[in-house]
């Protein structure tokens, strides 16, 4: 069921049966993933059809013990527990490596998960897919400063005297104790903060500063460099904690980074008319990419098709 679950060819029921047999222990868990590994690093930049890739990643599972494998990592540690996204299993791998003979720590989530992560201060870090969180081994409720790159929640432990920072490439955030969501990911033309409660200050690199009320949201559009502060829906742009995902005119564009990061896929595309398109809707964490896909499929102009393992294409077709 799991050769069948990567190749995309289970059923409903079969999916809620194995997604009850991994939950059920860690062994299960762990084999899972050792499998998921092995059959990632198979088809890895191949071209090969999808049974010749079912055939390679057979012959390896039988040949290859991996105890530990995340690409190019060698200390790796799953510390969060199993979270259901669809079948679309989560687990944050907790990383250790020298830089600039300091020691960092670095908390990863991958494509297709999401999971929480308590800090040494007692702030809780909700992680979206493909995000990473990084600090110095020294971090402390004296010294509260982390890296971001992706998307994250932060529930702050209050501290006046020790305010507490994240930094992200484009940005720093400052605050004492507060909620806030913070959307950071490379390949984003928008990113930015949403406040929930308490406050924040925003600095940048360009020496800008910003004080952030609840209920606003700070965006930064990377091709103009301008920041821009609005009013917010906080419950849409912090909805993907609950598994509930919600999109008021979205970018088309960006609609499909976020299938590709939540649900582990590759969707394609080539009609120019894609780019000219807005999303309103909303998914919950029930629905499979399938299903998601077949919703899209029912309320705008495209079709899809199954290219290879977790690819699609999406052509433009008039309603």
């Amino acid at each position: 069921m799991i050769s069948r679950y990567l190749n995309g060819d289970l059923s409903r029921t079969e999916q809620e049966k194995l997604v009850n047999w991994i939950k059920d222990s860690p062994k299960n868990q762990r084999l899972f993933f050792e499998l998921k590994d092995v059959w990632d690093a198979s088809h890895e930049g191949s071209n090969e059809k999808v049974n010749e890739q079912l055939l390679k990643f057979y012959r390896k599972q039988a040949t290859q013990k991996r105890t530990k494998s995340i690409s190019s990592w060698k200390s790796v540690i799953a510390v969060a527990a199993i979270l259901v996204f669809g079948l679309v299993i989560g687990s944050v791998m907790q990383i250790q490596f020298g830089q600039d003979n300091s020691q960092l720590e670095s908390f990863y989530v991958p494509k297709g998960s999401r999971s929480e992560v308590t800090l040494a201060d007692g702030t809780k870090v909700n992680l979206n897919s493909n995000s990473y969180l990084k600090f110095d081994t020294h971090f402390s409720k004296n010294n509260r400063i982390v890296h971001l790159e992706g998307e994250a929640y932060f529930e702050v432990k209050s501290d006046k005297n020790h305010p507490f920072t994240v930094q992200t490439n484009n940005f720093d955030i400052v605050v004492t104790g507060t909620k806030f969501n913070v959307s950071n990911y490379d390949d984003d033309q928008l990113i930015g903060a949403t406040l929930a409660e308490g406050k924040i200050e925003l600095f940048t690199d360009d020496h800008q500063q910003f004080e952030i009320k609840p209920g606003e949201k700070i965006s930064l559009d990377r091709k103009t460099n301008h920041y821009e502060l609005n009013e917010a829906d906080v419950k849409s742009e912090t909805a993907w904690i609950n598994s509930e995902f919600i999109f008021k005119e979205i970018p088309f564009p960006d609609l499909i980074k976020r299938l590709e990061r939540w649900y582990d896929v590759q969707i394609s595309y080539s009609s120019n008319e894609f780019n000219e398109m807005v999303y309103s809707g909303s998914f919950k964490n029930q629905e499979t990419i399938w299903q998601v896909l077949d919703a899209l499929k029912l309320t705008t102009p495209i079709d899809y098709e199954k290219i290879s393992f977790r690819k699609f294409k999406l052509n433009y077709k008039p309603m």
